[in-house]
């Protein structure tokens, strides 16, 4: 994942902070609270301390790592719901199309879903602990799945 031009790295990275809320969000929004001031209510004092923290001087870069830090979080989560390894595909659609409206007050660079799927579906592929997504979910297809979901069709 792409880091933004002044990141300090480790544990001082706003992307790697803001993930875990991006998470949340995610949640939140796919158990039904689509409205952005419903979401930024529901979340606990801790990560409200984490957006307060780590949003001073953030940068686009750092919300799109963020988001895709969460995504792939999310995609590795779902793993465990699965009853069958052809369902990733469905997964996968699922948890980008949400995560593109869950994201869409954030200022992330949906774009970038595009060009960094490669990098995205690797992070997943070393996280998932059967070969299943591998197996299912090429990173040709992955990368097809993401220009559906930021184009709304094929182009390229």
């Amino acid at each position: 994942m792409k880091s933004c031009d002044i990141c300090p790295g480790g544990e001082a990275c706003a992307g790697l902070n803001l993930a875990p809320v991006l998470v949340r969000v995610f949640d939140l929004y796919a158990a039904g609270k689509t409205d952005k001031f419903e979401i930024l209510f529901s979340l606990d004092e801790d990560e409200e301390e984490m957006l307060e923290t780590h949003t001073a001087d953030v940068r686009r870069a750092c919300w799109t790592r963020a988001a895709l830090s969460a995504i792939a979080e999310v995609l590795v989560r779902s793993e465990a719901d699965l009853s069958s390894p052809a369902e990733w595909r469905q997964v996968v659609e699922d948890t980008l199309t949400t995560a593109k409206a869950a994201y869409e007050n954030f200022p992330w660079n949906l774009p970038d879903l595009v060009e960094q799927a490669p990098d995205l579906h690797e992070r997943v592929l070393e996280r998932v602990h059967g070969d299943g997504f591998g197996g299912e979910i090429s990173k040709r297809l992955f990368a097809k799945i993401c220009k559906v979901t930021v184009y709304g069709y094929l182009r390229g």
